[in-house]
């Protein structure tokens, strides 16, 4: 396919191919067809290269021309239904020249290898990073359940802490159930089995209270007003007491002052109110 490349002058030197549309045959051909191109005298002692853009985006491999200012058409082409191709020039020295871009196209063909279609670098490409993209998907559901197996051991400890605290609970309160049932035990055999008037740890019965029981000093025989309470003697088997009176002033042991101040104590009981 002959190529012609010109030159014109819109206010800039513009490089413009004719044709610029180009029908390159069956796709997936390959070595069938060369592009000639008829480049321009400002290009002589140029390196000039064919670069192609597909229609997805890709990039291809510069393809640089020959002496004769040809190339081999390939899959570079072939490969993509379509897509955008352009002329490069430089000689190394400055000068660098493009034409405008042109386009290109491909027609289908019928499956040739096994029915089974070839897979373009773009869709390989998306192949591979929805593989990626699943992989790292399984890595953060990994991450995310080993975090959540911490947390259940964690609140498993702590369950098993606090079980054992009610445990031990239940423990020291079962204990303190158990002294208080003995010391209702022990009230209860106390408490009189006959007569009614006060009731003890919930059975019924009077309750009998002598003097030694409530730490008090019998009545003397013949008690007399302000004179003291003298014990006399102490029966060692019942601990009853023997009281008489006596006057301060028989008491023996004690010094004056002792003595001024029980009686002070006397007169502040007999005192009326």
């Amino acid at each position: 396919m002959q190529i012609n490349i010109t030159a014109r002058d819109f206010g800039g030197t513009e490089f413009l191919a004719q044709p610029h549309r180009l029908h390159l045959g069956a796709q997936k051909a390959e070595g069938v067809d060369w592009l000639e191109f008829a480049l321009p005298r400002q290009w002589a002692g140029c390196i000039v290269t064919l670069h192609i853009r597909h229609a997805d985006g890709t990039l291809a491999e510069p393809l640089e021309l020959d002496e004769a200012g040809r190339v081999r058409v390939g899959r570079s082409f072939t490969g993509w239904a379509s897509g955008e191709w352009m002329l490069a020039a430089a000689n190394g020295e400055g000068y660098t020249a493009y034409t405008r871009p042109g386009q290109y196209d491909v027609h289908d063909i019928l499956p040739t290898e096994g029915g089974g279609e070839e897979l373009t670098p773009s869709v390989y490409e998306q192949f591979i990073a929805r593989v990626v993209a699943s992989a790292n998907a399984a890595a953060e559901a990994a991450k995310r359940a080993a975090s959540g197996e911490e947390n259940a051991k964690q609140s498993a400890s702590e369950a098993a802490a606090s079980a054992q605290q009610t445990a031990a609970s239940a423990t020291l309160a079962a204990g303190y159930a158990e002294q208080a049932e003995a010391a209702a035990e022990r009230a209860a055999s106390y408490a009189p089995s006959e007569g009614a008037v006060l009731s003890v740890n919930g059975r019924s019965g009077a309750v009998r209270l002598n003097a030694l029981d409530v730490w008090a000093t019998p009545r003397p025989v013949l008690p007399q007003a302000g004179q003291l309470v003298r014990v006399v003697k102490v029966d060692a088997a019942t601990g009853a007491l023997t009281t008489d009176t006596v006057s301060a002033d028989r008491l023996s042991g004690l010094g004056s002052e002792e003595k001024a101040l029980l009686l002070k104590l006397l007169d502040a009981a007999h005192a009326p109110a």
